[in-house]
């Protein structure tokens, strides 16, 4: 399938694919990832038949911009991009499925019922952008990078000057573009279960540590609320996605109700 393109208010080109005819659902994957996730995993196919299915690149991800400095992450141009994705298919209200980083941008749709019918949140936490040792994580990961990228300046770090895991990484990860998103994200703010103003179901795995810390935080808080929160019984973070036998039933039936 051809890749397409919606241009975000601030003139952000937001990579996209369309298939399927039906009720719309878009799919926003992880950090790092790209739409081809929902692909490889087999969401595409097990639901085109029955439902429109968007897959976009977030910016800073996959065939979309790639910009690198933190003022264009900001969580109000993150939103906006999913908005103009579903503008450019001409959805005029649809439902949203999202992992891990795509789900915290996500999250703050979940004030937008104008718009969104049912919003599911996979392996990812409430409160700030990121929080507890992921913000350590975060801090560390900005710490390391940026001196390296400012020491190379234009033509990047020299690769010789680098140890064998940073080349590695290098080798994997669009170092300088992630830096611009993890800055961001430490500063979005706290997103917590009474915020949201349409159903919205948090999935997350028993193994997956972040996630399940978030829970035992905020689990008092949901009882009244249209949040809701569903515990996958030995499952990591990886796996509340790819083990979609067990996974795609609770969100088809969560998102027909």
């Amino acid at each position: 399938m051809s890749t397409s393109f919606a241009e975000s208010p601030d003139g952000t080109h937001i990579a996209y694919e369309c298939c399927g005819s039906g009720p719309v659902i878009l799919l926003v994957h992880g950090g790092g990832g790209n739409r081809g996730e929902w692909h490889d995993a087999g969401y595409v196919q097990r639901l085109q038949d029955e439902f429109t299915v968007i897959t976009m690149d977030l910016r800073g991800h996959g065939e979309s911009d790639l910009p690198t400095q933190p003022s264009d992450y900001t969580i109000d141009k993150m939103v906006q991009d999913i908005l103009a994705v579903a503008d450019a298919c001409n959805s005029g209200h649809f439902s949203i499925w999202a992992m891990s980083f795509g789900a915290k941008v996500s999250r703050y749709l979940g004030t937008h019922p104008e718009r969104i019918n049912r919003l599911v949140l996979m392996s990812t936490q409430l409160g700030p952008g990121v929080t507890g040792k992921l913000r350590q994580d975060a801090l560390d990961f900005c710490a390391h990078w940026s001196p390296i990228f400012q020491t190379g300046q234009d033509g990047g770090p020299d690769a010789n000057a680098l140890s064998q895991t940073d080349r590695e990484m290098m080798a994997r990860l669009n170092i300088p573009v992630m830096l611009g998103w993890v800055r961001a994200m430490l500063d979005w703010p706290s997103v917590e279960p009474a915020d949201f103003r349409l159903p919205t179901l948090w999935l997350l795995g028993s193994e997956d540590e972040h996630a399940m810390a978030s829970f035992r935080e905020f689990k008092e808080n949901i009882p009244g609320t249209l949040f809701q929160a569903q515990i996958l019984e030995g499952l990591n973070h990886e796996q509340v996605f790819d083990e979609i036998d067990r996974v795609l039933p609770i969100l088809l039936e969560f998102t027909k109700s």
